[in-house]
C-alpha cells in the first residue's frame, strides 16, 4: 500500500502527489525507515529526532524522515504537498466518519 497521506512532525498534513504539487505549497519529501531502525530508536529516539528534523506518520503506518536526513537507497518515498487547513479539516471528518462507520460495521457482526 502506497502512502496517500503524512501527518508531520511541523503539524503539517501532506497529501502524495505524483507530477507537480499545486504552486505555493510547501513540499515534503521523506524516505521511510526500516522496522529494525523504528525498533532501534524506539518512541524518545524518533521524538528527539524530530527535534531536529521533520518526521512524518505516514498511512501505511512507516515513519518518514525527510529528504537529506538518511540515505535513500532502497528506502520507501514519500513525496506529499501541505495541505490548507481547509483541506485537512475535510480530511479529517472523511476519516471521523469512515471510523465511526468501520466501527459500527464490526460491532454489528
Amino acid at each position: 500500500m502506497e502512502t496517500e497521506l503524512a501527518f508531520a512532525s511541523d503539524g503539517t498534513m501532506y497529501v502524495r502527489f505524483e507530477d507537480v504539487p499545486p504552486a505555493g505549497r510547501r513540499v515534503f519529501v521523506g524516505y521511510a525507515l526500516t522496522s529494525e531502525e523504528r525498533k532501534r530508536y524506539g518512541i524518545g529516539g524518533l521524538l528527539r529526532w524530530a527535534c531536529l528534523q521533520r518526521l512524518a506518520l505516514g498511512s501505511d503506518g512507516g515513519v518518514y524522515v525527510e529528504e537529506g536526513a538518511i540515505e535513500p537507497e532502497g528506502r520507501k518515498e514519500f513525496s506529499g504537498y501541505a495541505l490548507t487547513d481547509k483541506e485537512a479539516a475535510r480530511i479529517v471528518q472523511e476519516l471521523h466518519r469512515t471510523a465511526f462507520n468501520l466501527t459500527l460495521a464490526a460491532r454489528s457482526k
